[in-house]
């Protein structure tokens, strides 16, 4: 959903700071997913229901580890590859293959719960495997698992809000735009009143509530993982706090940490408590 300059901008865990043979994993796991973020169906005969039926097809054959037509094989073969090798559950590769149909086209969501759902099959899948690979696939973790991965998302989102919309892509309901008085074409133009503060301030404090309710997993890591874990926790914390610096205005300059709050970070994760209030 996002270049690869921007998003090394926003929290993205687990990919790049473990060792070696996990670390590769990791980043196999991330291409999978990233490859499916902007989905192209091929063939289909254009009647009605020909792009349902090419998604269904996609799906089985994710399942069956199968080449797909949506991702090249040199991405779907390691992403197969480090689910048999770490033993997962190959289902969470297929689910995000099913929710990619939502990501074909124009993205809109008309309720809170459509979003709801829609990171429920998106992200969780993504996140859950990402747990498995490290040790952490257990029933007890899932639920903070995909709390912190319900945060990292929203976060991104609202970061990156001009861009989405540049994709003609909208993650926030259309309800609550209705409710707050603020039109696609506001946000389009980087209209930044009263409005849109507070429709933006619901959704920082959906980024809050999420990776509150994730944080009882930091304390349940090995230290190494616990460590990295901790970094981009607080990182996420921090780059929402520099969203309401600014007055929720995410239209100006890329949304980033400098160098010395970076390194506050650091400290948060080596010495702080994780609080996310």
């Amino acid at each position: 959903m996002s270049s690869p300059s921007s998003s090394r901008l926003l929290p993205r865990p687990f990919y790049d700071d473990w060792p070696g043979t996990e670390r590769e994993a990791a980043q196999a796991l991330w291409h999978w997913h990233s490859a499916l973020s902007h989905p192209q169906p091929v063939g289909g005969d254009g009647l009605p229901g020909s792009t349902d039926r090419f998604f269904d097809e996609e799906v089985d054959r994710a399942r069956r580890g199968e080449p797909l037509r949506l991702i090249r094989e040199s991405v779907s073969e390691p992403a197969y590859a480090v689910c048999d090798a770490y033993d997962l559950d190959r289902g969470n590769l297929a689910a995000q293959v099913r929710a990619a149909h939502r990501l074909d086209g124009v993205v809109r969501f008309e309720t809170a719960a459509d979003v709801k759902e829609f990171v429920a099959s998106w992200v969780f899948p993504h996140a859950r495997l990402l747990a498995g690979l490290h040790g952490y696939g257990y029933s007890w973790a899932t639920q903070k698992v995909d709390e912190l991965a319900r945060g990292f998302f929203h976060l991104a989102r609202l970061a990156k809000l001009p861009q989405d919309l540049a994709d003609d892509r909208l993650f926030l309901p259309l309800e609550e735009l209705e409710r707050a008085g603020v039109s696609i074409r506001d946000l389009r133009e980087g209209t930044v009143d009263e409005a849109t503060r507070r429709l933006l301030w619901k959704q920082s404090v959906r980024v809050r509530d999420a990776l509150g309710q994730g944080q009882p997993l930091l304390r349940e890591l090995s230290f190494l993982h616990r460590m990295h874990a901790k970094r981009w926790w607080h990182a996420a914390l921090e780059l929402l706090n520099e969203i309401e610096r600014r007055d929720y205005d995410v239209w100006g300059e890329p949304v980033h940490l400098s160098k010395w709050r970076r390194a506050q970070v650091l400290v948060q994760a080596l010495f702080g408590k994780a609080s996310a209030r």
